[in-house]
């Protein structure tokens, strides 16, 4: 199966270094099961990043550079570039784990109604130890297009979130231009207009608590922009987040929830429920 990863970056040339080897460690890359493509957009950075991409001197890395209005304009940029089975995208500094593709590898040949999936949310701190893990509760497709994910309730793990190429067609990338932080919804609500959103039980990527991220100089921002993206819920809409966000705190998730993917030990297979 062939992945294809867009890296929208503006500086920070160890954090894409960093992102890049975990690309290129991965464990079915590796031994040949998977083949990758990485489309790195650069924004005009200016502390070497075109540098470390000529010294990495893989052609499985694509460098291009020019001035944007923003990491969802690069984004875009490099979704019409897009090609191959998988898809998926990372901020700079964010990493996979080692046998994430090996494992979506194996869910996306094997279940063709699968179309997109997310893993378990993963949090890590600024020395890179991973501080918060969990199995989500099922996404409801109607609270996705509502913009209920990421306001009433726990936003979709962006860097643990990967979809087949042709959902690409949905996406409309003049709007996703115009994203500031809540690009990554716009992927989301497009995608749910369409397919389920399934949960695969198990560690996919990453995301880092640090200081000097947008959603922290900028409290609320995030959700603020969700709102102006999503369509108006309703009243029995808004209540029914408010019940979930409260039973959700109180009763974990069945590992046979519907829209679930887990490793079954007897078959030795992923299995979907």
């Amino acid at each position: 199966m062939k992945f294809c990863c867009i890296l929208p970056v503006l500086n920070g040339t160890k954090k894409v270094e960093q992102t890049i080897n975990s690309l290129l460690h991965q464990k079915s890359v590796l031994d040949g099961s998977d083949t990758l493509r990485i489309i790195v957009r650069d924004g005009g950075s200016s502390d070497g990043i075109s540098s470390l991409i000529e010294r990495f001197n893989d052609p499985r890395i694509e460098f291009h550079s020019e001035s944007d209005t923003g990491m969802y304009d690069a984004l875009a940029k490099g979704l019409e570039l897009a090609d191959g089975d998988v898809c998926c995208y990372l901020p700079a500094g964010e990493v996979y784990e080692h046998a994430a593709f090996s494992t979506l590898s194996e869910v996306f040949s094997s279940m063709d109604d699968v179309h997109w999936v997310t893993g378990r949310p993963v949090g890590r701190n600024a020395k890179q130890q991973t501080i918060v893990t969990y199995l989500p509760h099922p996404y409801k497709r109607r609270f996705i297009s509502c913009g209920m994910y990421g306001t009433r309730l726990t936003a979709i793990q962006q860097e643990s979130t990967f979809w087949r190429i042709d959902l690409n067609q949905l996406i409309n990338l003049d709007a996703l231009r115009n994203c500031r932080l809540a690009g990554d919804y716009l992927l989301w609500k497009s995608f749910a207009e369409v397919h389920d959103l399934f949960v695969v039980d198990s560690l996919l990527a990453s995301f880092t608590f640090e200081d000097g991220q947008l959603s922290k100089i900028e409290p609320g921002a995030y959700r603020r922009e969700i709102r102006a993206l999503r369509e108006r819920p309703g009243v029995m809409e808004r209540l029914h987040a408010l019940l979930l966000r409260q039973y959700t705190k109180r009763a974990p998730p069945s590992r046979r929830s519907r829209n679930s993917i887990r490793f079954d030990l007897k078959s030795k297979s992923w299995k979907r429920y």
